[in-house]
């Protein structure tokens, strides 16, 4: 008997495109033997769309007579409220089941300030940072610039500590170039992070489960080419990024990779996969950037990827997802 599968994508959120790119090739992906799986669109106004082969959609009431017709809901929702366990938490209360981690797990790790406290509590390295409101700028912005001068000092990186893919982030260099850089992303994210900036090299390393086996895939070694670090562009671009899978770094370091991503993986409580970003230093040392609940499933993503390099196709790849999930 087939599993019947809603890939559910679009939402809201800045990552709306790129949640599409990801539903349809989960969609794409799943195999046919086993499931029969729909596309489910989460418009920008919060309603959810089967959309039909036809093209056509048609308005679904998951509270009532839809609740059934999916025996689980695939989540490609990047950004909120798909990967901060908001639709974690109204599937939960409907009963229906997703894949992916849970309500709490999804919510820390979608928050910087709350992941980072569980980076530290569990003695994983993380770099220092302070953090601040809009509202406390608005108050105490000559404070707030004096504290991060002192505790974080420059470079530094300004980034909303809510949002994923890079959204929002900026290198600052000096104070004049700071001020400028808060006013500016304190209109559009209310709740902003100072981060000590690392210089080194970017990471990521893919955490799937496997039949009840927490393994970590290859990791991978990222060079980005359409900016300074790994943006959105860099991303989500055809080339705008070079991947490197296996890492080119020594089989020490890629070792200690794998093994920071696990353990952010179980420090979040997360559950079929996740994947988690790393700069090493010019000093070969490791410090855990986030972990991503919800990787990115477009043909230039490097969940996927990573899994292809350890012999895991993308078929096999969603099954290992869907059965941690069930």
């Amino acid at each position: 008997m087939r599993l019947k599968i809603g890939v559910l994508m679009g939402g809201p959120s800045a990552e709306r495109e790129v949640s599409l790119v990801t539903g349809k090739a989960v969609f794409d992906n799943l195999d046919r033997k086993k499931y029969l799986p729909s596309l489910v669109e989460m418009s920008k106004d919060g309603y959810f769309w089967l959309v039909q082969e036809n093209g056509k959609r048609r308005k679904l009431d998951l509270q009532n007579k839809d609740r059934k017709i999916f025996d689980i809901i695939f989540i490609a929702l990047h950004g909120s409220p798909g990967e901060d366990g908001g639709v974690q938490g109204m599937l939960e209360s409907l009963k229906i089941k997703y894949t992916g981690p849970g309500v709490l797990a999804s919510a820390l790790a979608m928050n910087k300030v709350f992941s980072a406290q569980i980076y530290f509590a569990n003695g994983l390295p993380y770099p220092e940072f302070i953090h601040f409101t809009k509202d406390g700028w608005k108050r105490e912005a000559g404070k707030i610039t004096e504290e991060i001068e002192n505790k974080i000092s420059f470079p530094l990186v300004i980034k909303p500590v809510d949002q994923g893919s890079a959204v929002g982030v900026s290198i600052i260099k000096n104070k004049v170039e700071l001020k400028k850089s808060i006013d500016k992303t304190v209109k559009l994210f209310p709740w902003l992070m100072a981060q000590k900036f690392i210089k080194g090299r970017e990471a990521t390393c893919s955490v799937l489960e496997k039949n009840g086996e927490i393994t970590a895939l290859p990791p991978t070694h990222i060079l980005p080419k359409l900016g300074k670090f790994y943006n959105y562009k860099s991303k989500y671009q055809l080339g705008g990024s070079t991947h490197i899978c296996p890492a080119d770094f020594s089989s020490k370091i890629n070792s200690q990779i794998q093994t920071l991503a696990i353990l952010a993986h179980k420090a979040l409580g997360c559950r079929g996969m996740s994947r988690t970003d790393i700069f090493v230093n010019d000093n070969a040392k490791l410090y855990i950037i986030e972990t991503n609940t919800i990787p990115g499933m477009t043909p230039t993503s490097l969940f996927p990827e990573a899994a292809a390099r350890a012999g895991v196709s993308f078929s096999l790849m969603l099954d290992y997802i869907i059965s941690a999930s069930i």
